[in-house]
């Protein structure tokens, strides 16, 4: 087991055009969602003035995957993302963005990698035009 730092957010601006989001997944083989124990929860400054943050530190089970999404979105209603996935150690395996209703794999280890970041498109139900790996992609 590994413990990973990560945390969670949900604000927005005084004036409610700008709003910001971060959750954070835990999965399994399979895509399958992992409820990892809590060991240390604190407060955290949200970006905007309405909403709150929180942060946590969680024991990630070996062989599963935590997957950070961070959303936001603007004043035209435009959502923008960066997501992390993250091995059970903490080690950065893949990285990608959300524009334009396009994921852009910027990084990944491997095709499981690539698979975690789909999974988790279909679980947020977050429309998807298409996914593209782009430089840097798939290592070794």
């Amino acid at each position: 087991m590994g413990k990973v730092k990560v945390c969670t957010e949900n604000s927005r601006s005084k004036s409610g055009l700008h709003k910001r989001r971060t959750i954070f997944f835990v999965l399994g083989k399979g895509c399958d969602f992992v409820d990892p124990p809590v060991i240390k929860k604190y407060g955290a400054e949200p970006t905007y003035v309405n909403g709150s943050a929180e942060c946590f530190v969680i024991n990630v089970p070996a062989d599963t995957y935590v997957v950070l999404a961070d959303f936001r979105m603007n004043p035209k209603t435009i959502i923008k993302g960066d997501l992390r996935v993250l091995d059970w150690d903490g080690v950065e395996v893949g990285r990608a963005v959300y524009r334009k209703l396009k994921v852009r794999v910027t990084q990944a280890i491997s095709e499981e990698v690539l698979d975690f970041i789909k999974c988790v498109f279909r679980k947020l139900k977050l429309p998807v035009k298409r996914y593209g790996i782009i430089h840097g992609g798939i290592k070794g």
